[in-house]
Order: C-alpha cells, then structure tokens, then sequence
C-alpha cells in the first residue's frame, strides 16, 4: 500500500513540476524572510475562507488522502481515509474522523497532503481549531517515512486536551521507552486550542523550534529530519487506548482556516534561485 501511495504521489509531482515550477509568486521572486530571520524560496499559501469554498482553495497544492493504514494491537480499528471526510465546514476547511459504527473493522477519517514532496527545511503554519470530541488524533507534520518525520499532534481525550499538545521528531521512542531528546509533552497554560490559534513549526537544519500563536514552546534537536517530505495535516483515531482513545463516538471536526509553508526545496537550487531574484531586479523579499 504504501508503495503505491509513494508511486502515486511521484507521478503525481513529476506533473505538477512539469506544469509550474514553484509557488514563488512574482512579487517574491527573491524570497520570503521570517520573523527569525531565515530566508524561504517557495511557498504553498492556502487560504480556506475564501468565498469559493475550501474545497475549491485546496487547488493544485494538496491531495486528498483515500489511503487504508492497517493497524496493530492495541488499536482496534484500522484507519480509512475517505473523501467526504475533508469538507466545507463553517467558511472554512473541515477535516473529520466520523463516529464510529460498533463492529466496523475501521474509522472512517480525513487527511490532506501536498503534491509536492521535494520540500526541505521552512516555516509551516497553521491556523485551525482542535476538535473537542474525544478519541481523535489531530496532526499537522512533515513526513518521509516514519524516521524521517516531524510531528505537531493534539489528543482530544483528556482533562487538560484543550490546552496540550505533544512535539516529536520520530522516532520519539527508544528500546521502547519515550525519548525525552525527541519529544515534548506541552501544556500552554493560556491556551485554549478547540479555538481558533497558529500553530507553527520551523524546520531548520539543526533543530525542529515549535511555536503557537508566533510563541516558542519547544524547540527539538534530535531526529531533526535530512530528508525532501511532503507536508500533512489529518484527523484520525484508531481506538489505542495508549493514544488516540476512542473511537470517538460523534463527528469529531478539526477547522483549518489557513495552512502557509514557506520553505526551501531540492528542485530550486540556491544558484536558480538567486538568477530568478537577480532577474527580478533584486527586489526587497516579501515579510511573513
């Protein structure tokens, strides 16, 4: 299964590339600069507000996930990705693990990944709401494989779930035990995340730094991946009671009012991009 995603989204990339390189507008042909000073080539900027519906804002940039994961114990679902699960939804993006039906051998949930997998190193923000119904896992991350891969993830089950979040590079284990080096169990004590709040992650080559609402709240540097990876964000539950919990048993609905990636790629060289910038007449870069 998974080497027929992987195929897919390659060919997938080999057209898109063949098309339109790049998602450097013209007015930032020489780069965007981040409040920490780094300078990003490209970016993917997907607003869902907008009044042709999210659906329609999700264009050529991003794929709507259709994969089966088979799961092991102690889960007791496997996780089905399914169309109808990624939805207009109150103005902006809604992304759903469905209420489970008893006996279903598995939980119908929602993802979102980007055509592109050449991305390495960025800025990645998003700004959405956490749902409220527990037993879900909802995640905004990059991933290559399972060692290549960064994770923002939010458990909606838990006293204190409106205001946690766990950071990982993977892999966030060793001889089966957290590794406290590669992972960060946060709680943000003024934070209330079934509302609407950035969440961010800055992808640099030495660390992994996690933000909300532009705040540091962890910074990583372990596992910090070296690998071109694409860029998901998903709600999901496979009933773990070591993790997700659930199933959950009403629609449980995360809202995605932006996701902005600013970020460097291995199809744009550093010398490319400095001719484009040059040819552009070296123009101030664009400010996020």
């Amino acid at each position: 299964m998974e080497f027929l995603r992987t195929t897919f989204r390659n060919i997938l990339f080999l057209i898109f590339i063949g098309v339109s390189h790049a998602s450097t507008s013209a007015n930032c042909s020489c780069g965007y600069i981040d409040d920490q000073g780094h300078v990003w080539r490209e970016s993917i900027v997907t607003n869902f507000t907008k009044t042709s519906g999210a659906l329609a804002a999700l264009g050529n940039d991003w794929i709507v996930s259709t994969d089966n994961e088979v799961q092991s114990s102690p889960a007791t679902a496997n996780i089905q990705y399914v169309t109808a699960n990624v939805l207009d939804h109150n103005s902006v993006l809604g992304i759903q693990a469905s209420a489970y039906t008893s006996g279903s051998s598995n939980v119908d949930c929602g993802e979102i990944f980007t055509e592109r997998s050449d991305i390495l190193y960025g800025t990645f923000r998003m700004r959405a709401s956490v749902p409220s119904v527990p037993g879900v896992v909802f995640g905004f991350f990059s991933y290559e494989s399972d060692t290549q891969e960064q994770d923002i993830e939010f458990l909606s089950s838990g006293s204190d779930s409106q205001q946690h979040v766990q950071y990982t590079n993977q892999p966030g284990t060793v001889s089966g035990k957290v590794d406290e080096d590669s992972y960060r169990d946060v709680d943000v004590e003024s934070a209330n995340f079934t509302t609407f709040g950035e969440h961010r992650f800055d992808w640099l080559k030495t660390a992994t730094e996690y933000y909300y609402n532009s705040n540091l709240t962890a910074t990583i540097t372990k596992n910090v991946p070296t690998s071109a990876s694409e860029i998901v964000v998903n709600v999901w539950s496979n009933g773990d009671p070591e993790f997700s919990q659930g199933p959950p048993t009403s629609n449980a609905i995360a809202s995605v009012e932006y996701v902005n990636l600013y970020f460097n790629s291995t199809s744009l060289s550093e010398a490319k991009f400095i001719e484009t910038c040059s040819g552009a007449g070296n123009i101030a870069r664009c400010t996020i």
